[in-house]
């Protein structure tokens, strides 16, 4: 039996600011360095849309591929564009074989990010600094909650691996703004400092918009996004072995004459 061959594509949200699909690009580059074919769609703003990635596998000679959408919260872009994309490819597409993996979504190898983020910007952390995740959140308030008890249920864990006091969320839009991050602060008993960490996949403005509310207070902001960790190449790699079989979508039976 001949073996089709398998590519992945990184569903990413897309941003008109360039330095998002560079994190893109780069995650995709970790993931081909450890022998994954890997390539790259966006939902907005930037080229390849998912339609025109499909095809470019297909002129390339890949027989099918798993989609992992690079989103973070469990809100609109997930529940609506990320099928009707995929719905797209599959369609518009038909020879192309598509695998829908689960969004990265909320694991706790998030948290482990977060780690790498903190231990690799070398800022001073101990039994009395807070560490502030901060996400950029939805207005969909079930999503917010989700965050929230991830975020809640392994931040724990992880102020005990790093030694220091708590961990906390906030976010841009819903929950908690930003704009109330001194408030957040002020909630944590027996903290001396504070170090952020923009729980964002890749950069852009977000980021930027995450670093300007932490400037406010002189918070420190930790270099770097999700997409630079080990641990974001592992948990895509988690999602795309997850996925289902990959489908072909069947083209109308022409009608006989």
């Amino acid at each position: 039996m001949t073996m089709v061959p398998m590519a992945l594509t990184l569903l990413a949200h897309g941003s008109p600011d360039p330095r998002h699909a560079r994190s893109v690009a780069s995650l995709a580059a970790r993931l081909d360095a450890a022998g994954i074919r890997t390539s790259a769609a966006y939902l907005d703003h930037h080229e390849p849309s998912p339609r025109r990635a499909a095809q470019a596998l297909l002129d390339a000679g890949a027989g099918a591929t798993t989609v992992v959408p690079l989103l973070v919260s469990p809100a609109y872009h997930a529940r609506v564009d990320v099928p009707a994309a995929i719905s797209a490819m599959r369609s518009e597409v038909p020879e192309l074989e598509v695998a829908a993996a689960e969004p990265v979504g909320l694991h706790p190898l998030l948290l482990d990010a977060a780690a790498e983020l903190l231990v690799g910007s070398q800022l001073p952390l101990d039994d009395r600094t807070g560490i502030i995740l901060a996400a950029s959140g939805s207005r969909d308030l079930r999503a917010v909650g989700a965050m929230e008890s991830l975020f809640r249920v392994h931040g724990l864990a992880l102020a005990g691996a790093l030694g220091v006091r708590a961990v906390r969320a906030a976010y841009l839009d819903g929950g908690r703004p930003l704009g109330r991050i001194r408030t957040l602060m002020r909630c944590v008993d027996g903290c001396a400092s504070f170090v952020v960490v923009p729980m964002v996949i890749a950069d852009g403005i977000l980021r930027d918009r995450i670093a300007t509310a932490a400037g406010r207070y002189d918070v420190p902001v930790t270099p770097g996004v999700l997409a630079d960790t080990d641990a974001m190449t592992d948990l895509v790699t988690l999602r795309a072995g997850s996925a289902p079989a990959p489908t072909r979508h069947a083209p109308p039976a022409r009608a006989r004459t």
